[in-house]
């Protein structure tokens, strides 16, 4: 079942706010893989620098004015779905993305001409996402209400990651602009918990929390278009102060 997307809100202020101490351009460090257009096994030359990088980027990296990104914020998250078995207003604020340091990369594809990348990656924790969230609505054949602390579980995720790259000449150096990126994932159990369910009613907030958790398939098949753009959403913001800081020819070069 596709999810029906009214409305996505995702504020990263956060996550990308540019360092004022950083300089607008900087060279990669000695520990990043520089990668040959030419290279034949250009792929693998990508694979073997992202593999190298991660840990670096996960700790925050300040001469890019990149944050640690475990956990990654999105300061706030908005859905609102009219219609279908999940017909709910969902949402989540200061919500902390959790265990991204645990990626691993199982395969890359890059067609350097079309300026696109493609990655295959697995996660070998859980992926959590711990916050605030409110939600009224209705659930399958259950109505439900809430307002407080919330957390979800999403287990062995696996994603097909897109990224779409645009070059362009600022003060005659090139960069990328990030112009989208794709998000696609699966995951064989997804677990939540929401807090402060019916105003405080513990009753009816654990048996709404056992019948989330029951029925978290057909919940998951009617959200995950949602997650699967705040997720691209976050990536991207993160990218792009990568790619906005380091000349496209210092990433890929001649």
């Amino acid at each position: 079942m596709t999810a029906n997307i009214i409305k996505i809100a995702c504020c990263l202020v956060c996550v990308v706010g540019i360092a004022s101490a950083a300089p607008a351009t900087v060279k990669l460090p000695k520990d990043f893989v520089q990668c040959k257009r030419s290279d034949p096994k250009l792929n693998e030359c990508i694979k073997n620098s992202l593999r190298k990088a991660i840990p670096h980027l996960v700790k925050g990296v300040p001469m890019f004015g990149l944050y640690p990104i475990d956990p990654l914020r999105i300061t706030a998250l908005g859905i609102d779905q009219g219609t279908g078995p999940v017909s709910i207003k969902l949402n989540f604020r200061d919500l902390d993305i959790s265990n991204i340091g645990s990626v691993k990369i199982n395969e890359i594809y890059a067609d350097l001409n079309k300026n696109n990348i493609t990655l295959d990656v697995h996660f070998e924790k859980p992926i959590t996402l711990d916050g605030n969230y409110d939600i009224k609505g209705k659930v399958i054949i259950l109505p439900i209400t809430g307002d407080g602390l919330c957390k979800i579980s999403l287990d062995n995720l696996k994603a097909k990651i897109n990224v779409y790259l645009n070059p362009v000449v600022k003060n005659g150096i090139t960069y990328a602009d990030v112009s989208d990126i794709k998000l696609t994932f699966t995951t064989t159990k997804m677990r939540l918990k929401l807090d402060n369910l019916f105003k405080g009613d513990k009753a009816l907030g654990n048996n709404m929390n056992t019948f989330l958790n029951e029925n978290w398939k057909d919940i998951l098949a009617e959200l995950q278009t949602n997650f699967e753009s705040a997720l691209a959403a976050a990536f991207s913001g993160v990218a792009q102060q990568f790619f906005s800081r380091v000349p496209y020819n210092q990433v890929f070069i001649e």
